[in-house]
């Protein structure tokens, strides 16, 4: 395809409002960030905005959000010892009523937004009949940051491209106080060696998606999990498989638009064996996504 047509589709999807913006994905433990942590929070329901807007001044903090029920929140940092999750959650315990705190620790995540069914659903057709192939405008690579090290200019401009990532490098390099040509180098070798993938964002709610159900999933002792994950990403409308430790194996993510649609997703997942039990939430849609600085796919 030309390049003159894919820009025109572009910017027909700018003009529509599907597409919001530009951010990137980042491999934190290239950052020296030894986990990704999602803080599950039950606070008093009148404290939730509160905590929601000191959860963003945080160090290290990337999403916090209101899932499910008032007073239901969810909060992901990127933590580089246990010591500092303590402390996060001893500072949230200190300033705010909070009934229960659920931690999960992803290990490895897996994104697949190529799997977004785009178009409008054939009512007719089974849930995985509906799936388009989009391999080549929306797949996200298997990316495996190389163990090299970086330093605070590296992570500065993965900072200021997760917010906006179109920020022109000539910018970004007056106000990091280095030459373009040193920010150029730099954005090339972190794109090479995975550390940052650049990704579009895109308004969920304009493609008929409302809500976001995440599925907590543990496995059997004799599950092959090579094999349910591979099951799991052939199910159209889940974006994103976290390993997590703790009680759960598996956090999945689906973009919903419907009930039906959520419980064929769950009736697609209850089919596969080797799940010892499986528990969900469902909060409403954020208006872009992805968020800024999800993690990206290591397997």
């Amino acid at each position: 395809m030309a390049k003159e047509i894919i820009y025109e589709n572009y910017k027909e999807l700018k003009r529509a409002g599907i597409i919001k913006g530009a951010t990137i994905h980042i491999n934190y433990k290239s950052f020296g960030f030894k986990a990704v942590a999602n803080l599950l929070i039950t606070v008093d329901p009148s404290q939730a905005d509160r905590l929601i807007e000191y959860g963003y001044k945080i160090p290290d903090i990337y999403s916090v959000h209101s899932i499910g029920p008032a007073g239901n929140i969810r909060l992901v940092a990127a933590i580089k010892t246990f010591h500092q999750l303590d402390e996060i959650k001893d500072s949230i315990k200190q300033k705010f009523s909070i009934t229960e705190i659920k931690t999960l620790i992803w290990t490895d995540v897996k994104e697949m937004h190529e799997n977004l069914t785009i178009s409008n659903p054939d009512p007719t057709k089974t849930v995985t009949e509906n799936t388009i192939n989009q391999d080549r405008y929306l797949k996200s690579p298997v990316a495996h940051g190389k163990n090299e090290k970086l330093d605070k200019i590296d992570f500065q401009i993965a900072e200021k491209l997760s917010i906006n990532g179109r920020e022109p490098l000539s910018k970004m390099a007056q106000q990091i106080g280095i030459s373009t040509n040193s920010i150029i180098k730099r954005y090339q070798k972190l794109k090479k060696n995975g550390v940052i993938k650049a990704t579009i964002q895109i308004d969920p709610t304009k493609l008929g998606y409302h809500a976001i159900a995440v599925f907590f999933t543990a496995f059997t002792t004799h599950a092959d999990p090579t094999d349910i994950i591979k099951r799991i990403s052939q199910i159209p409308d889940i974006i994103s498989i976290m390993k997590t430790s703790g009680d759960y194996d598996l956090q999945i993510f689906a973009m919903i638009k419907n009930i039906d649609q959520l419980l064929d997703i769950r009736e697609e997942l209850t089919e596969i064996p080797g799940f010892a039990k499986m528990d969900i939430d469902i909060t409403r849609i954020l208006n872009k996504w992805p968020t800024p600085r999800q993690y990206i796919s290591t397997f």
